[in-house]
């Protein structure tokens, strides 16, 4: 995450969850993918609602304004790869164990 006192950039995500309050569509977005809202490594998150808008809610003519966000922060992710990296090999030993 990010040091006390500063605020978390898109620099600092895996990945964010973006969802329509007023349709309900969600999606999760790569933080590359969202350069063409001219977002890139240094924008905060707190200023990234305002740049996203819901293209099904626009479609339909609303504003698609109302976009709620939630961020999968780099060392949330790795620490869910570590620990999946630890059960699998815990869980090896018993196989080669079961087939011997």
């Amino acid at each position: 995450m990010t040091l006390p006192g500063k605020e978390a950039t898109i620099a600092d995500v895996v990945s964010i969850a973006v969802e329509c309050i007023d349709c309900g569509r969600n999606r999760w977005w790569k933080p590359a993918e969202l350069r063409r809202y001219g977002v890139n490594g240094q924008t905060p998150l707190a200023a990234l609602s305002e740049r996203l808008r819901c293209s099904a809610c626009q479609a339909d003519g609303l504003p698609g304004r109302a976009v709620s966000i939630q961020a999968a922060f780099i060392e949330e992710h790795e620490r869910r790869r570590r620990a999946a990296r630890r059960r699998n090999e815990r869980e090896m030993p018993l196989e080669r164990s079961r087939r011997a």
